[in-house]
C-alpha cells in the first residue's frame, strides 16, 4: 500500500496569507501558483539555478511610479490564468540580474512582464523600495501587492505591502531556515565598523554591499568572506592566497565625491563578486577594503570533525574555532542555500558604576506639636533647637508628665 504525504500546513498557510494580504486574488491564478511552487524553488535553466522573484499586483503602474528610475516591460496579455506556466518559463529565463517578473490582474486581464529599477548600485533595489514604501502600505486596500521570491532550494519568502511576511519551508528539517536579509545586514555593519565618514555616505556604501551580497546569494553557488581588523597583519594563517598590492577601497569612491564614477563603482563591484565566486576565501577589513582572494587555510580535523558539509564549510569553522585575534567575523554561503555570519568579536562587558546612596533624615520643625498617638513602646529621640542650645527629650508619655509636674 502506497502512502502519500502532503505538507498540508504549509499549503494552507500560503493560501491564507495570500487571501488575507491581497483582496480579490484570483483563485485560478492561486491554483496555478501552488502547482508550480516546488518548480519555482528549484528552477534550472540549462543547468543554471535561477531564483525567480514574482510581483503579484492589481496595479503595476502605481508601484513603478513610487520607485525611482523604475522601468517595466510588458510581454504577454491573457484573458484568463490558464497560461500561467507557459508564460512564466520564458520570463524566468530573462528575469535575472535584479529583474523581477510581474503579474498584473486587472479588469479581467492577466498581464505579464518584467521590471527593474535602473539606479546606482549604491541605491536601494526595486524590492526594497516596495517593501519599505509607506505610500503603498497606506493604500493597501486599493493597491494590492504580494512579492514571492525563492530564497533557496527549499524555502520561499512572501511579503505584502501591508508589512506582513511568511516563509514556506519544504525541508524535512524544520530548523533549517535562514534569514538572509538579517545576515547580510549584520555582515555589512561589521565590514564598515571602523569607517569614519558622514551618515549619508556610510549608508550609501552599506547599501552597496547589501546589493552586492544579494547578487551573490542570487547568482553564486557558494561564497566565503572573512572580515579582519583594519590594522590586521597576517602571520601566515592566510598566506596561501592572493593579496592585493593595492586594496580595493569602496569607501573612497564615496568619500571623494569629485572623482566619483558610477561606471568605476559598477566595475569594482563586479570584480568583487568574481573574487567571491572564485575558489577559496575573500578577505576584507573593517574599513570595507578588499585585501585578498583565493585564500586557503589548513583544515583542523580535530576541530571540524563534527561539521556536516563540504570543504568550504570546514574552512569556515577552522577559522571560527581558531580564535585568532583581529579576525572579526566569517560570512559563509553554500550551494545548497545555507547562509550564516559568525561574529568573532567578544562583546564588551560594561561594569556598572558604583553609586553612593545617602539617606536624608527628616527635619523636625521648631515648635512642632508632639504627637501623643505614637506607640508607647517605641521611644523617639528628637533634637530641638531652643535659643542656640540643643535639648534632648524622649517622647515617652510618663516622662512628659513628670516634667510637667516639676
Amino acid at each position: 500500500m502506497e502512502e502519500i504525504t502532503i505538507f498540508e500546513q504549509g499549503r494552507n498557510n500560503l493560501i491564507n496569507f495570500i487571501n488575507a494580504e491581497y483582496d480579490g486574488f484570483d483563485q485560478r491564478l492561486l491554483s496555478h501558483f501552488l502547482n508550480s511552487f516546488n518548480e519555482l524553488l528549484d528552477y534550472r535553466e540549462e543547468g543554471s539555478h535561477t531564483k525567480p522573484k514574482i510581483i503579484f499586483t492589481n496595479n503595476i503602474d502605481s508601484i513603478i511610479k513610487i520607485v525611482p528610475k523604475a522601468y517595466k516591460l510588458q510581454v504577454f496579455v491573457d484573458d484568463d490564468a490558464s497560461m500561467f506556466n507557459s508564460r512564466l518559463k520564458p520570463l524566468i529565463a530573462i528575469a535575472k540580474k535584479e529583474w523581477c517578473i510581474y503579474i498584473e490582474n486587472k479588469e479581467n486581464k492577466f498581464i505579464y512582464g518584467i521590471c527593474k529599477t535602473l539606479n546606482s548600485i549604491k541605491e536601494k533595489s526595486l524590492l526594497n523600495h516596495i517593501s519599505e514604501s509607506s505610500y503603498l502600505r497606506d493604500r493597501a486596500d486599493k493597491i494590492s501587492c504580494i512579492v514571492a521570491r525563492s530564497v533557496n532550494d527549499f524555502e520561499m519568502e512572501l511579503f505584502s505591502t501591508r508589512g506582513n511576511k511568511i516563509k514556506i519551508n519544504t525541508a524535512l528539517n524544520p530548523n533549517k531556515t535562514f534569514n538572509n536579509d538579517e545576515t547580510i545586514s549584520e555582515f555589512t555593519k561589521a565590514c564598515f565598523s571602523k569607517l569614519r565618514t558622514t551618515q549619508k555616505k556610510l549608508g550609501e556604501v552599506q547599501t552597496m554591499f547589501k546589493n552586492i551580497f544579494t547578487k551573490v546569494i542570487d547568482d553564486l553557488n557558494g561564497a566565503m568572506c572573512v572580515i579582519v581588523d583594519k590594522d590586521y597583519k597576517d602571520n601566515g594563517f592566510f598566506e596561501d592566497g592572493i593579496w592585493l598590492e593595492t586594496p580595493i577601497s569602496f569607501s573612497k569612491l564615496f568619500t571623494q565625491s569629485k572623482s566619483y564614477s558610477e561606471e568605476k563603482l559598477q566595475a569594482f563591484a563586479t570584480l568583487f563578486i568574481n573574487m567571491l565566486n572564485f575558489d577559496g576565501i575573500t578577505v576584507v577589513d573593517t574599513l570595507g577594503r578588499v585585501l585578498a582572494y583565493n585564500v586557503f587555510v589548513e583544515n583542523n580535523m580535530n576541530r571540524t570533525k563534527n561539521v556536516v558539509g563540504g570543504a568550504r564549510k570546514r574552512a569556515a569553522y577552522t577559522i571560527i574555532n581558531s580564535r585568532r585575534k583581529h579576525i572579526v567575523g566569517v560570512y559563509f554561503q553554500s550551494h545548497e542555500g545555507e547562509i550564516f555570519y559568525k561574529s568573532l568579536v567578544k562583546p564588551k562587558v560594561v561594569k556598572p558604576k558604583a553609586t553612593k546612596t545617602s539617606i536624608e533624615q527628616p527635619k523636625l520643625e521648631v515648635n512642632s506639636p508632639i504627637d501623643k498617638t505614637e506607640p508607647k513602646d517605641k521611644p523617639e529621640v528628637q533634637k530641638l533647637e531652643v535659643e542656640d542650645k540643643i535639648v534632648i527629650t524622649e517622647t515617652v508619655e510618663s516622662e512628659i508628665k513628670q516634667d510637667a509636674e516639676s
